[in-house]
């Protein structure tokens, strides 16, 4: 079982399975709403997500949250884990009734050890995430909101969402102010610009979910902007 997160990976690049090499581990439950780990707390290892959503943020200098991700069953979260910091900086909360696995820095050191490749497929997920937050700050850095709004729905799309018979992809909700922490702008500028999008046909959004034509908008982004 590869994380969903590989999906993401460039074409042809091969990736080892760190489930290959971990040892399973007895589930942690967590209701919707509980604190998973907080911005205090020492980081003292990584959690795979077995069922349900988790939201991983980080404070802001201006007192905001800032939204880092939004994951789902089989990725890993809590990368900061691995480095073994005294704070993590970020704080993970269920979305939902929701459960994972959880290794600490010893037990991932120690099967390093017996299997060093395990040591290549914890790299290769980390650096996935550099590269797909480096993405993230260089859409915020040139692109206008329109793009911002349509690019992070995309990525929702790709690693939260599942394909439905009409071509579109089918994602679980996002409330506006979640989007607009994702992307450094005010929850009213994102109800508008999803509103937009919706009115040209790119998507179809309530509280049940979002679905987005993920075809079709790509298509659309590659015209030029959507302004």
């Amino acid at each position: 079982m590869i994380p969903a997160a590989s999906k993401q990976a460039p074409q042809g690049l091969v990736l080892e399975d760190p489930l290959q090499y971990l040892s399973r581990k007895q589930l942690v439950e967590f209701r919707r709403g509980q604190v998973i780990y907080s911005e205090d707390q020492r980081a003292d290892g990584i959690y795979l997500l077995t069922s349900g959503r988790v939201i991983v943020s980080a404070p802001a200098s201006d007192g905001s949250e800032i939204v880092l991700d939004i994951y789902r069953a089989d990725q890993f979260f809590g990368h900061t884990g691995l480095l073994g910091l005294q704070h993590r900086g970020e704080r993970a909360v269920a979305l939902e009734r929701s459960s994972a696995m959880f290794w600490n820095v010893d037990e991932i050191e120690d099967q390093i050890e017996k299997h060093p490749r395990l040591g290549v497929a914890l790299v290769q997920v980390l650096l996935l995430r550099n590269t797909e937050f480096a993405q993230r700050i260089e859409s915020m850095a040139n692109e206008k909101t329109p793009e911002r709004v349509a690019h992070i729905l995309l990525r929702f799309a790709d690693t939260l969402g599942d394909e439905s018979s009409d071509g579109s992809v089918r994602m679980p909700p996002l409330t506006h102010q979640t989007i607009s922490n994702c992307i450094g702008t005010s929850r009213e500028i994102v109800t508008f610009q999803m509103n937009r999008l919706r009115q040209l046909g790119y998507m179809r959004y309530s509280r049940r979910g979002i679905e987005l034509y993920c075809d079709a908008l790509r298509d659309r982004l590659r015209q030029g902007p959507l302004e």
